[in-house]
């Protein structure tokens, strides 16, 4: 019987906040006890001890340990890529800073774990040093691109799956034997210079055609929808949905930056796990501020692309006299509101029309931004 799973994350004080939802998410879907390690750069020992305290209050049966990755960062002369930064190599490293485990899971701060994690743990790993789930791409966008270069740059076998290291289940004890994290440094310098991906391609070259490909449903992105979506593999989408273990938000779109949407099989908009974040995300000590954050990014692109397009749109329907379909003539004229909530609940945009062939924009639902009358003409 499993008495208790070691989770690990790396992260930096700036994704503490992150790593702390998918935290969350895991202790309160596991059916056993959680030993979370958070490999760490800059986490000051007063953040340390908010996030202990938090832990042993609202999951007593969890425990966090902290272990700085500072100097065994040290000695990588790193490229910056993106928004890579030098705690992403941290994963190299937990089996030889965790001597006592003989298996542990990875998950990179931008998961939520949606099933119980046991699941994840007791994979039959075959005896690969590894297990991940491979990186689905659509061919003719720009994610696709990279990873056909990242591919061709790194001298791939043509039949090796691709996988993505934001989900890894380690067997401690062949990556000390094998002494893979050297193995995986020495990787990384050769490729330095043209990787796309810092820790995942050397991860991709040391363990190609060599590790223990998981299905989908434990690291499960938009992009694996999309792809089942365009191959129109509806019962593969369905069955993938409906038995998610991991959520895996990767790409620039993370929930705590905008409303995470996409198109289901019938064409509508549904929310894709966003809500589930948010969840999560209210069971941490930093919900207030990550609320607080999100508003401001939204007011911030509400001011700099939705604004200016209304006052647009209002100037064209000033001048050719058209106010849309809602309206036509005096006599067919009908009075109407339409909201624009943000979440559900806060409200953001509203427009009103009355009988009167008027209509009103206001922010927030009471500043008026603009008002348009239109004159019927005998």
């Amino acid at each position: 019987m499993t008495h208790k799973i070691p989770v690990c994350l790396c992260c930096d004080a700036n994704y503490l906040r992150y790593a702390c939802v998918t935290i969350a998410s895991v202790a309160y879907t596991s059916s056993v006890p959680v030993d979370f390690y958070l490999l760490h750069t800059t986490i000051s020992l007063g953040l340390q001890k908010v996030v202990a305290a938090w832990i042993q209050r609202n999951f007593p049966t969890c425990t966090v340990t902290f272990v700085d990755v500072t100097a065994s960062l040290t000695s990588i002369r790193t490229k910056q890529v993106r928004y890579f930064t030098p705690s992403v190599f941290g994963r190299y490293f937990a089996p030889e800073l965790l001597p006592e485990l003989d298996r542990i899971i990875y998950l990179d701060a931008d998961t939520i774990v949606l099933d119980d994690i046991i699941k994840l743990y007791q994979s039959d790993m075959e005896g690969y040093p590894t297990a991940a789930v491979h990186e689905y791409w659509l061919e003719d966008s720009e994610w696709g691109e990279k990873i056909r270069n990242d591919i061709a740059y790194l001298h791939l076998p043509p039949e090796h799956r691709y996988f993505s290291s934001g989900v890894l289940v380690i067997d401690c004890r062949q990556w000390r034997q094998q002494r893979i994290a050297e193995s995986l440094l020495l990787l990384y310098d050769a490729y330095r210079e043209i990787t796309q991906y810092p820790d995942q391609d050397p991860l991709n070259k040391l363990f190609a055609n060599k590790y223990k490909e998981l299905d989908a449903v434990y690291n499960a992105t938009d992009r694996a929808f999309l792809d089942c979506l365009r191959r129109g593999k509806t019962d593969e989408l369905l069955r993938l949905k409906n038995g998610l273990v991991v959520r895996h938000f990767a790409g620039d779109n993370k929930p705590w930056n905008q409303v995470y949407l996409y198109s289901d099989l019938e064409n509508k908009d549904c929310s894709d796990q966003f809500n589930d974040w948010w969840f999560f995300a209210s069971l941490t000590p930093f919900c207030q501020s990550l609320e607080n954050d999100f508003l401001e990014r939204q007011m911030a692109d509400f001011k700099k692309y939705e604004i200016p397009r209304t006052c647009v749109i209002g100037a064209q329907n000033a001048m050719d006299g058209s106010l849309g379909p809602c309206i036509t003539t005096a006599q067919g004229a009908r009075a109407c509101k339409i909201s624009y909530r943000l979440l559900g609940f806060l409200p953001l945009f509203k427009i009103e029309c009355d009988r009167r062939l008027k209509r009103k924009y206001r922010l927030f639902n009471k500043l008026t931004l603009m008002t348009i009358k239109r004159k019927e003409m005998d």
